[in-house]
């Protein structure tokens, strides 16, 4: 995890450095900073991305409050305030700080705090893992919010992937394409088709109607008509 230190306390900066250390380099430092304004002069030109930022939260100049308040990276890392300051904890807690840990600072509680960052960050992959798919082609990368996807409609070795009035055409089987889908959102009605199951708005006989820019009707397949009615009314 790549972090940086905001903190103009010299002793408080040798301190966090040296707990990091001690957490068999899952932190890499990536900067120290005195200042809120040279750490935001980073933050404009560095390329990297940064997980973890420590933050004392009083300065001469500007706040440590106010600068996560005018904090605009995306996604934004996760803050652990370090200060010696009891008063700005509910502030900070409002904007959404992992922890608030006083000083001097106990090796114990930033373990701590390093660990609910551990767990807010898999919490995070794995929400958005699952909202959004990310398909690769040779000299290509595309990604789709799962949620605004009508229907997929295969092609052979392609798919077409059909969200409202657009269609994207991409190489890889239906088979695959249907194991990057959460099972209770998808479901496959036809050799051909694998539709959004929240999209569905009217089922007549042996065909199915989907929203979108405009209705589409797509075929239920006799092999898997009992199937798609199971998962449907289980949804």
């Amino acid at each position: 995890m790549n972090s940086i230190i905001i903190d103009n306390n010299y002793l408080s900066q040798q301190t966090i450095i040296q707990y990091c250390k001690r957490l068999d380099n899952d932190i890499n430092i990536l900067g120290v900073f005195d200042s809120v304004e040279c750490a935001e002069e980073y933050i404009k030109t560095t390329l990297v991305k940064i997980d973890i930022i420590f933050l004392e939260a009083i300065f001469p100049g500007k706040s440590g409050v106010d600068f996560i308040a005018d904090l605009y990276i995306v996604p934004v890392p996760y803050i652990i305030m370090t200060t010696s300051f009891q008063n700005y904890a509910v502030k900070a807690f409002d904007l959404n700080v992992v922890d608030y840990l006083m000083k001097p600072l106990i090796y114990q509680r930033f373990v701590q705090a390093i660990q609910k960052v551990t767990k807010l960050m898999k919490l995070d992959e794995e929400v958005e893992a699952n909202e959004k798919l990310t398909i690769k082609n040779k000299g290509s990368i595309t990604r789709f919010l799962i949620k605004d996807i009508d229907y997929i409609e295969s092609y052979s070795d392609y798919v077409k992937i059909h969200i409202k009035k657009h269609s994207y055409l991409h190489l890889i089987a239906l088979k695959e394409i249907t194991k990057k889908l959460p099972e209770n959102k998808f479901i496959q009605i036809h050799r051909r088709f694998v539709i959004n199951i929240e999209k569905v708005i009217s089922i007549n006989e042996n065909k199915i109607s989907l929203e979108g820019n405009q209705t589409t009707e797509l075929p239920i397949s006799r092999a898997q008509r009992k199937a798609f009615y199971d998962k449907f009314l289980r949804n």
